[in-house]
């Protein structure tokens, strides 16, 4: 789901409620299709009145963990969890079958002991999967999956790394008075104090640059990490990117050329795969913090990518895909550029929701990237 909290809160939770309790009254149970990522969402809908949450697609392919779902709905008797073992395990590109067998111990650890979950692919099979492994899946459901489960309790695998997280998205402790003004102008989406205040500092003297890096990328950077950790949402990162952009409309009059500018980035769809809203916020995320980016948009063929290549000269060029039927493509436009002795001018990235790093060294790209703001991390590691 990609529900904005808040939005979910106010509208739709209300009719899920008076739906739900208008069926259970009736003898009928309320299945709703809750796959996708739920980060901020998941006591909005445990507080929704449903009864069953159908394709729950946990971690690795989403934020969330199998057995923060499972403590969260299923542990307390809030609500049945059907799903719980994510599409990529099946794919022997995103997944060795080791993978797949450790994704299963664990499994069974986190759901213990067993009560209100139905076992199930989320949310659909993928192209190229390997049938076996639903074969092995099957059978090891069948020998370790009776109740009550006794191969452990909660366990959650992700808490270190949510505490690396937090701390990493601290904005620094000392900050000089006015740039610390502008950064919290930027956080809070105020586009015409950032102006007002660029326009201010730029008078007393303030080096255009300093405003830039110090003030709103450092911004930024604040909000691609929260973005990350899931403590904001795509509206406040867009309100931020405005604020940001507002803001670099004063700036570049004042900025040295090359002052703006860190890496060059091209960045498509690939071809067959018309999906684009995770693209456009990796655009948005990488162009405001001081990035070029040369957005080719959808469905772009290779030999599309080869001329943008030739023409821009990126350091970096992004690919994605939604798709499991388009994510071979990206291999084969990694193939054309080795074809045409142009890979090794510049860095590939990939990313897209049935992506992984695993997949994406398989098919030789540099690095991968989960969300916008890995996007930005990685980004700056590569350049």
């Amino acid at each position: 789901m990609i529900t904005y909290p808040p939005y979910f809160e106010k509208e739709i939770t209300p009719w899920l409620q008076r739906a739900s309790q208008y069926l259970q009254d009736r003898g009928k149970l309320v299945i709703c299709h809750t796959d996708g990522e739920n980060q901020g969402l998941m006591d909005l809908i445990a507080d929704s009145g449903i009864h069953i949450a159908e394709a729950v697609c946990p971690a690795p392919m989403t934020k969330v963990p199998i057995e923060v779902y499972y403590k969260n709905w299923s542990d307390n008797g809030t609500l049945c969890i059907f799903g719980g073992l994510p599409q990529s395990i099946l794919s022997p590109t995103t997944a060795t079958e080791a993978d797949m067998h450790a994704y299963m111990d664990h499994f069974f650890k986190a759901v213990a002991p067993g009560k209100g979950i139905i076992a199930g692919i989320a949310d659909t099979t993928p192209p190229d999967a390997d049938f076996n492994r639903l074969v092995i899946i099957g059978q090891r459901l069948a020998e370790e999956g009776r109740l009550p489960l006794e191969a452990g309790g909660f366990s959650p695998v992700t808490e270190i790394g949510l505490q690396k997280a937090a701390a990493r998205v601290e904005p620094a402790a000392v900050l000089e008075e006015d740039f610390k003004v502008i950064q919290d102008a930027v956080l809070a989406g105020a586009f015409d104090a950032v102006k007002e205040h660029a326009q201010g500092m730029l008078a007393r003297g303030v080096d255009a640059g300093d405003i830039l890096h110090k003030g709103m990328i450092a911004a930024m950077d604040v909000i691609s990490g929260q973005f990350k950790d899931g403590s904001v949402f795509i509206p406040e990162v867009l309100l931020a990117a405005r604020a940001m952009n507002e803001g670099l409309l004063i700036l570049e009059p004042h900025l040295a050329d090359d002052a703006g500018k860190a890496a060059k980035i091209l960045i498509g769809t690939v071809h067959g795969d018309m999906h684009d809203i995770g693209k456009n916020l990796v655009v948005t995320m990488l162009r405001s913090s001081g990035f070029e980016v040369v957005d080719l948009g959808i469905n772009i063929k290779r030999p599309v990518f080869i001329e943008e290549i030739i023409r821009h000269t990126p350091d970096i060029l992004g690919l994605s895909a939604l798709l499991t039927t388009t994510m071979p493509e990206m291999g084969r436009v990694i193939e054309t550029l080795m074809e045409e002795g142009i890979r090794d001018q510049l860095k590939i990235i990939v990313g897209g929701a049935p992506i992984n790093a695993k997949f994406a060294e398989d098919i030789g790209a540099d690095g991968y990237a989960q969300d916008a703001g890995d996007a930005v991390e990685l980004v700056k590691k590569l350049v």
